[in-house]
């Protein structure tokens, strides 16, 4: 046979698209249900280890899980994305590692949504966080994180806000950071964190990526609230007397910029360059049945 044939046919073999390559072996949930979102006064909460439970989210929301992306990271989203909230819930083989669960959302999402996308680098824009002139105003963590918390996330990674947390204290429970929304202002909230944990947890909220230049080694307990940015993805809200309501402040929320260099002592800075990109090539509105 003639070799300059073979070399031929394994280069097109090889530069096939990567949709047509056989998905047999990927990992994959054993059974999952995708249907309409519909609220409850009360709803159960899920915590079987041998399934995951999404509640009240939109598609964009399941990409963003399935491709470990934030809404800045998105482009090609149309209002349909966004227009249907969904519940989900899917049981796990067994013996499942946690890094094969975003595989097996994301082939879920492929088979009942139609989604397609691909990765790219365009340019955007992206902030620096850096230690403000005036100085670093934490200390270095010398407590040992609460066990138990006045705010704490349920199996499906929810959060449930307490009556008017940004004038009674909140505490959150173990070494976690998390961001909650809350009448016109958001509030950060940290135990033990490093400054590579706030650096993402502000780019969810100001829309945007943000790279630590900071050089801060330290774990530090983190607490600030900000006029929410115009940018945040913020989830809508429930009938009355769901989402609690918060005291009239006289004062408006600082933005998070200003928050940022009272509080903490750090600083924001906008710059342009390129940017990693997850684009939707194409996603159906509606499901296929279960």
């Amino acid at each position: 046979m003639n070799s300059c044939w073979l070399l031929s046919a394994f280069i097109a073999f090889a530069t096939l698209p990567l949709q047509s390559q056989p998905t047999q072996t990927s990992p994959s949930f054993e059974v999952a249900t995708i249907r309409p979102y519909q609220r409850q006064a009360k709803r159960a909460v899920i915590g079987d280890a041998a399934q995951i439970t999404y509640t009240d989210v939109t598609l964009t929301d399941l990409i963003m899980k399935a491709y470990d992306v934030r809404p800045y990271q998105m482009k090609g989203i149309g209002a349909a994305l966004d227009s249907r909230r969904f519940e989900v819930v899917a049981k796990l083989p067994e013996g499942t590692a946690k890094k094969d669960i975003h595989v097996m959302l994301q082939h879920l999402l492929e088979q009942r949504f139609k989604l397609s996308v691909h990765r790219e680098q365009q340019e955007g824009r992206y902030y620096e966080l850096s230690v403000d002139k005036a100085g670093f105003k934490l200390k270095p963590t010398s407590k040992v994180p609460p066990e138990h918390g006045s705010v704490e996330a349920d199996a499906s990674g929810n959060v449930r806000i307490p009556q008017g947390p940004l004038v009674r204290p909140v505490t959150v429970a173990g070494r976690n950071m998390m961001t909650m929304v809350t009448g016109d202002r958001a509030l950060i909230m940290g135990n033990a964190q490093p400054m590579s944990a706030l650096a993402p947890t502000l780019a969810s909220c100001i829309d945007a990526p943000v790279r630590d230049l900071t050089n801060l080694t330290g774990e530090y307990d983190i607490r600030f609230d900000f006029a929410i940015p115009a940018g945040m993805r913020v989830r809508p809200a429930g009938p009355p007397g769901e989402c609690p309501t918060c005291a009239v402040d006289v004062e408006p929320p600082p933005t998070v910029f200003q928050a940022l260099r009272e509080k903490l002592g750090l600083r924001l800075d906008a710059k342009r360059g390129l940017v990693d990109v997850l684009v939707i090539d194409h996603a159906d509105a509606v499901p296929t049945e279960n």
